[in-house]
């Protein structure tokens, strides 16, 4: 299972609002650019670690429904003022302290997933897709858009 999320405009938003199916064309044409971000197996770890920081907005696997849940996400969308809190929350914690006193075992003992917990760069891994997440909600914020996200 694998994250993204997605840059839309407004009117985008309201288009999938209406029509829920068309999330895969807009995340298909926005491979590759700005707009999008894969966050490959890391969202499990930043969900944990966010909880545990007490995020206000669960950026991982909060958000409001896009249609229905199926075997494929649903995706979820962020309105531009979640965007900010997001946004905000990202900057002001960091990885450093995202993490701190988190222990591999502790990630392990808690099923997190992927199974990696037994390699000493593991959260390595997780920091880079930190460090990507920060900068595009950073960037949606500046654009003032909400952001749509799906893990499948």
């Amino acid at each position: 299972m694998c994250g993204a999320y997605l840059r839309v405009t407004q009117d985008e938003l309201r288009e999938l609002i209406e029509e829920p199916e068309r999330y895969w064309a807009y995340a298909e044409k926005a491979v590759g650019t700005e707009r999008a971000v894969d966050i490959d197996k890391a969202w499990h770890a930043l969900w944990f670690l966010a909880k545990r920081a007490g995020f206000e907005v669960d950026f991982v696997l909060g958000g409001t429904l896009l249609g229905e849940a199926d075997s494929d996400g649903p995706p979820r969308y962020f309105t531009a003022d979640e965007v900010r809190t997001i946004s905000a929350e990202m900057a002001r914690a960091g990885f450093d302290r995202l993490s701190e006193g988190v222990g591999l075992s502790e990630l392990e003992a808690e099923g997190i997933y992927p199974s990696i917990w037994d390699e000493p760069d593991a959260l390595d891994y997780v920091r880079g897709y930190h460090d990507e997440l920060v900068t595009f909600f950073a960037e949606a914020t500046k654009a003032g858009e909400p952001v749509v996200t799906i893990i499948t």
